[in-house]
């Protein structure tokens, strides 16, 4: 891929994220796709560009992924177009960058993002299986990717599944403490099986199904009663409290609250009323002892077998918290997942009632609605329209049991 090209597209009308956010996913993404290319040879042929993923960090840039096919790609590959400023470390060398003298973009294969060198490599089967130990080839998926932040690949094999989690090099040595630190405890994290290059992690699968997967099968009787979710958090063992401290949802209220603008702009006010309600709420309320947390514990982190919690995936804010933020992660998560899918998450209504009774039990329950309304907010960017929109209604909602509390 080329670098120092410059970009064939006309800016749009404005200035700042926004006006980035329109280009990247509008009209003018397949030029830049072809701008980046052009430096391999000629323009491609027959080009379709598909936006796949939106990534709106504000302060932080806009990251687009694309779906990119063309004559001399006929399967198919992943670009990333980007407004993230360059870190030191970042290897640039398989990066295009673009200057149409109103903005910078870089440009990159999903397998080259230049804050995650080990990508690549975890990508390439034989690799992978040398890593392994084994001459049989394993299927590799891309299950998650945030540009320049981390990649989790899972790989499988006739006999067994395992999962490479690719991180910035710098970022490895903490994201293996924290696995290390759930180590024998009620609720592990999968377990290590390595560091076979700079920022890549190998894990073993985790034992059981995620928490969203159970409840995708409708049956009450493979999901967990809330006050066994109560105890495996209250388990979370103390050398927890030593890891370094991540800012929460509420934390981050203001960065997520703006991108959340971006993608509702006719909503814009309502959003700032959140925000702002949510800070009255909190600033309230009685403030809760600092626990061991996960700090992102949603459906898809939490893992159950024979209906018990049996094990915790994605680490990366282990660590002191308020016992209130991994419950209202809970709950909001619970919450979007009807709309998702009706269909296939049918008893997740009963189990709000359920959980959502057992947690403002053992919680200040207006402290948790009001951080149930912060996590919410957190997940309109990067939805749909119609997702965003309801989860937007949600967090009002949230927020409305809130306020009837503090009446109370």
């Amino acid at each position: 891929m080329t670098t120092s090209a410059p970009a064939r597209h006309a800016a749009p009308t404005g200035f700042g994220e926004d006006a980035d956010l329109a280009l990247l996913t509008g009209a003018e993404s397949v030029e830049i796709v072809r701008a980046a290319l052009v430096g391999e040879g000629e323009a491609p042929q027959d080009l379709r560009v598909a936006v796949a993923a939106v990534h709106h960090r504000p302060g932080a840039g806009v990251s687009v992924c694309y779906d990119v096919t063309h004559a001399a790609a006929p399967e198919g590959e992943v670009l990333v177009a980007s407004t993230a400023p360059v870190a030191r470390s970042d290897r640039t060398a398989a990066v295009a960058v673009l200057d149409d003298g109103v903005r910078t973009l870089r440009v990159w294969r999903r397998a080259d993002d230049p804050a995650l060198p080990g990508l690549r490599a975890a990508l390439d089967p034989r690799v992978v299986a040398g890593w392994l130990g084994r001459a049989e080839l394993p299927a590799l998926r891309v299950l998650s990717y945030r540009p320049t932040r981390r990649a989790v690949v899972v790989a499988e094999l006739a006999d067994a599944t395992c999962y490479l989690k690719i991180v910035r090099p710098r970022r490895a040595a903490e994201l293996i403490a924290r696995h290390e630190a759930l180590r024998g405890s009620m609720l592990p994290a999968p377990a290590m099986l390595g560091e076979p290059e700079p920022g890549v992690v190998l894990l073993a699968a985790a034992p059981g199904r995620s928490l969203a997967q159970a409840l995708a099968t409708g049956d009450a009787a493979q999901v967990p009663a809330p006050e066994q979710v109560l105890a495996a958090l209250d388990s979370l063992p103390a050398p927890v409290l030593e890891l370094p401290l991540r800012p929460s949802w509420v934390d981050r209220l203001d960065f997520h609250a703006a991108a959340a603008r971006s993608a509702l702009p006719a909503r814009a006010d309502e959003i700032d009323d959140v925000a702002s309600r949510v800070a009255d709420v909190l600033a309230a309320v009685p403030v809760a002892a600092v626990v061991p947390t996960h700090g992102d514990l949603n459906v898809a982190n939490l893992f159950v077998e024979d209906a018990r919690p049996a094990a915790v995936i994605d680490v990366d804010a282990l660590g002191p918290g308020r016992r209130a933020d991994d419950l209202a992660t809970l709950l909001a998560h619970l919450l979007v997942l009807p709309a998702l899918a009706p269909h296939i998450y049918t008893e997740v209504p009963a189990v709000v009632h359920r959980w959502y009774a057992a947690f403002a039990a053992s919680v200040d329950r207006t402290e948790l609605d009001a951080r149930t309304a912060a996590v919410l907010v957190s997940l309109v960017a990067g939805a749909s329209p119609e997702q965003a929109n309801a989860r937007l209604d949600l967090a009002l909602a949230a927020l409305e049991r809130a306020d009837a509390g503090e009446r109370s």
